[in-house]
């Protein structure tokens, strides 16, 4: 079927005139080329998010502050992206690469590991979404000023608080689990 039978397409194209440009000014509000990323990309990966979710919710609204979102979550990937490639340079010679680590890790400890990170995934996904993505990027190592443009929040202390807030909640749904106390 050509693509612009294509309902599925025409719908996407549809949603892009209607927010195409605002898109585009929040990705020109990142400053993406700063960082090395082109926001035609972005924009790219931006359409390819909203296709993937029309396939899945084929009869859902997808209003503006749902494509924000999507934009949002698409430069965070991106820029996490970036840090990783900017992190971790290949050595510059055949040098023998060491491994400073504790050892292998025994199936006891990885099992654990794992149940760590479901169960905190799942604390995560109960905190309400106004908190859920401040406190994410916070724990990966945002500063507020970046949590604010990134999740689009009006000032740095509204940032400061929904991460305070969202923490203390994450603590507290953590410690219900039995993960122990955490130093505040």
């Amino acid at each position: 079927m050509p693509p612009s039978r294509d309902p599925l397409h025409a719908r996407l194209e549809e949603l892009f005139s209607a927010y195409g440009a605002k898109v585009r000014r929040l990705l020109q509000g990142y400053g993406l080329d700063k960082q090395g990323i082109d926001p035609a990309d972005i924009e790219q990966e931006v359409r390819i998010r909203l296709w993937h979710a029309m396939e899945r919710d084929r009869s859902g609204a997808f209003h503006a502050s749902y494509v924000q979102r999507v934009v949002a979550s698409t430069v965070i990937d991106a820029l996490r992206r970036a840090q990783v490639r900017a992190a971790e340079p290949l050595p510059e010679s055949d040098e023998e690469v060491f491994d400073l680590g504790d050892g292998p890790v025994g199936p006891e400890r990885s099992a654990g590991d794992n149940e760590r990170m479901q169960g905190l995934e799942r604390c995560l996904g109960e905190i309400p979404e106004r908190r859920r993505l401040p406190i994410t990027l916070h724990l990966q190592g945002f500063s507020l000023q970046e949590i604010a443009d990134l999740a689009g929040i009006a000032s740095v202390e509204a940032a400061r608080k929904l991460v305070s807030r969202g923490l203390d909640e994450l603590k507290t749904r953590l410690r219900d689990l039995g993960y122990g106390d955490f130093e505040d």
